[in-house]
């Protein structure tokens, strides 16, 4: 099973993603950022135009490429991987910040979705089977990103963040389901064990 954690910055992702490993002794896969080896390469936060959206989600699909590298050999050892965030992530940057910017969404989104299956396709993306989207209010956001002053306000801005996950309403995973991250740490974690049993017996069943 390939499990996403999805959401903006600091909504508790990577605590859930350590409880979880913690709990199967399952491996995570990083994110983009901390897999490329010059995070430089991924293009600014706040592109300007689409050619600069698309050219940002070509640097990011040559990291995913190993990033699907990674997931398969945690696969073939473990039977299951943890993800930090997914192409999905890819997807949902990208209408946000073209909602923010005002720039052609639908067309936009149309070309990036033909690079992420032509990936997918070519076996160089990580299409998950179960994602966990962590949903946050503004003020619990504004209050964790006061203490990350490493993260860039616009991750966790209200109106990217409610453009970031409405794009979720219609996900490439074929399962997301919402957890409330305003609340503590192991409350999200039993939440996540449940829809992962839930999934879990969802597949075994349908085999």
């Amino acid at each position: 099973m390939i499990i996403a954690i999805e959401g903006v910055s600091c909504t508790g992702k990577s605590t859930l993603a350590a409880s979880l490993a913690g709990q199967f002794a399952w491996q995570v896969v990083p994110c983009y950022y901390h897999v490329a080896a010059d995070p430089a390469v991924l293009g600014k936060p706040l592109a300007s135009s689409e050619g600069e959206q698309l050219a940002a989600l070509t640097a990011h699909l040559r990291i995913e490429a190993e990033r699907r590298h990674q997931a398969d050999a945690a696969l073939a050892r473990d039977g299951a991987v943890i993800l930090d965030r997914s192409i999905d992530t890819l997807l949902a940057h990208l209408t946000a910040v073209g909602q923010l910017q005002g720039l052609d969404v639908p067309t936009t989104v149309a070309r990036a979705r033909t690079l992420i299956d032509e990936a997918v396709t070519a076996s160089a993306a990580v299409l998950p089977d179960l994602t966990l989207l962590l949903l946050a209010t503004p003020a619990v956001l504004a209050r964790r990103g006061a203490t990350r002053p490493d993260v860039s306000r616009l991750y966790y801005d209200p109106a990217f963040a409610s453009h970031f996950n409405e794009y979720f309403a219609r996900p490439l995973s074929p399962h997301c389901v919402q957890l409330d991250a305003n609340a503590d740490p192991a409350a999200v974690l039993s939440t996540a064990l449940t829809a992962i049993s839930s999934a879990t017996s969802t597949q075994i069943g349908g085999a």
